[in-house]
Formats: C-alpha cells, structure tokens, sequence
C-alpha cells in the first residue's frame, strides 16, 4: 500500500473512532457558554473562572466565559432568560437571583424562566471598614456610628444585592442608621472602600480576604453563624453581640426554562464530579467557600425558600426599588 493510501485509510480510521466517541447526537457536541450577571473580578466571576477549565475537561468542550453586568445581575438573567434552552447557554447566579424580584422592575419572573441545575457553594459576608475608620470591632463601629453627626456609609455592588442586605440587616440589629452607596459592580465599591471614598462594605469573605494584608481594609466581623476556618481570627456577628445577621451568598448553576431534562441532567452530573475532586474542593476551600453540591431538586426547594425569605426582609426593612 502506498503511503498516501495508508494515510487516508488512518485518517479514515481515526474518524470513525472519533464519531464512535462522540456520536452525532450527543451533548454537548459544541463550545458552551457560562454567562455571569455580575463584573470581572467579582466572586462569582471567581468561581465560575476557578471551574471552568475543569468542566470543560469533563464535558469534553470549551467553555467561553461571558459577563453580563448590571442591574445587580438582572441584566444578565434577563439576557439568559431569552437564550435559546438547547442545552449550550448556562448561567452562574448569587443570591442576587432572589433579591432582584423585590428590588427591580424585571421582564421576567426567576422562578419560572430558569431551572435550578445545582448549587454549587456558599460563603459568608464580612463588614470591613477602610483604615481611616477608628474601629477595631463591630461594636466600636457602631458606637462610632451612633456619635457621628454626619452618617457613616457603606458600598454595595447595587441595590437588592446581597452586600446590600447585609447592610440592612446590620442596621436592624444594631440600631444604627448608615448612608448606602450603590455601586454598578463589586469592583468599584471595594475599590472605593479601599480608597477610603466610603466607609465600609460587606463584601464576601473570600474577596476580602486577598485585601486584607494590604492593610487598606480592616475585618471587623462575620455575618455567618460560626467562625472560618480561613480566618480564625474574625469573630462572628453574634459574638460581637449582633444575634441574627446571618447572611451568605450562595452559588448555582441555572439552564433556561424549556432546557431539555437530558441536558440538565448531564450539565447537573459534571458540576457535581467536578466538586467532589480533590483538588478542586481544596481550592474553592482555601478561597473560603463552603462546597454544597447535592440535587437539582434540593436546590430548587432552596432557592424558592430564599426568594419568600428576602422578600419578607424587604417588607421588614421597608426597602424599595432606588433605596
């Protein structure tokens, strides 16, 4: 046989072992996309960017990456809720899915245009202050705010967004009253804390923890019920004498309504594998994020029950849309 028969009868081989691995039907036979409603350098930017590759390897495709921000991430569901649901369009959500119903005037309803896939992890908030604040302590913090003529502020990354919340929250429990300051996206309001523009935040545990050293911010307490073990050393709310500030953000995969059961499924199973290896459970630990995994259905009870529960905060709060 000569060489260019040989070649073509291997390279005909080649192809038929190809198409064996991956018959023509099979999902995903394509690139997907991951679209995160909130900026670069965020923390849901974080993890999606820290599973991707890892996902991809197990699917078998890339996996491209797309930020769509604003409106507290209401732009990017509502750019998600018109996706076409052939399986390739995917959604890595906060906790902000199931504010921006109480907080925005959306298109769409979150309980009914997206199907929970799989919650992935969560980690608590931490009130940080900039270093020109004189306080050491949450309770200094709001000593300090009580005796000042002119309010102290805080940044959010937008209204109804979970730093958001976490303000209020603070506010009901200590009996303080403190100016919010919205920001377009996470980056920008930590930048400005930074900077010492604004006076506090509540960002999420792992965001501030690559801030910290730099001694610009100061952690002065955790709004999760027990102490991380990624930082020891910050106390709880409630044991700085705040009982009840308990907010986290939380992390899911979400697939357009319509998304055919298989393909949920399948997009279900990898994340799932993807959290249980190893290396991956000791970074997204590391980064201070408590794994959670587990059913579809478990998470879409979760996520329904977290929708009921902030809209009974907003009326506690008596917030509005532009507050």
């Amino acid at each position: 046989m000569r060489t260019g028969q040989l070649l073509t009868v291997l390279a005909a081989l080649f192809l038929a072992q190809s198409s064996a691995a991956q018959p023509a039907g099979a999902y995903p036979n394509r690139a997907l996309t991951i679209v995160v409603p909130m900026a670069a350098g965020g923390t849901a930017d974080l993890v999606t960017r820290t599973l991707a590759p890892a996902l991809s390897a197990v699917l078998g495709q890339s996996i491209v990456i797309e930020n769509r921000v604003g409106a507290n991430g209401a732009i990017g569901e509502e750019y998600v809720s018109r996706a076409k649901p052939d399986g390739y369009t995917l959604m890595l959500e906060s906790t902000s899915i199931a504010t921006n119903p109480w907080m925005n005037s959306l298109s769409y309803d979150p309980r009914r245009a997206f199907i929970p896939v799989i919650q992935i992890a969560a980690v608590p908030q931490v009130l940080v202050v900039n270093s020109q604040v004189n306080a050491q302590s949450a309770q200094e913090f709001t000593a300090l705010a009580k005796s000042q003529s002119k309010r102290l502020n805080y940044a959010s990354w937008g209204n109804g967004s979970i730093g958001h919340f976490a303000g209020e929250t603070f506010q009901m429990a200590s009996k303080v009253s403190l100016a919010h300051v919205p920001y377009k996206s996470t980056t920008q309001a930590l930048n400005d804390t930074l900077s010492g523009q604004v006076d506090a935040m509540f960002p999420t545990l792992p965001l501030a923890l690559q801030h910290l050293r730099s001694g610009k911010i100061r952690a002065l307490a955790l709004t999760s019920a027990s102490r991380s073990p990624m930082a020891p050393e910050i106390p709880t709310m409630a044991e700085a004498g705040f009982a009840g500030v308990e907010v986290e953000t939380w992390f899911g995969v979400f697939m357009p309504t319509g998304t055919a059961p298989a393909q949920v499924q399948r997009i279900h199973q990898a994340v799932q594998s993807v959290l249980t290896q190893a290396d991956m459970k000791t970074r997204l630990e590391s980064q201070g994020f408590r794994i959670i995994g587990g059913s579809s259905a478990d998470f879409a009870k979760f996520f329904l029950s977290e929708v009921e529960l902030y809209e009974r905060i907003v009326k506690q709060a008596n917030l509005k849309q532009g507050d």
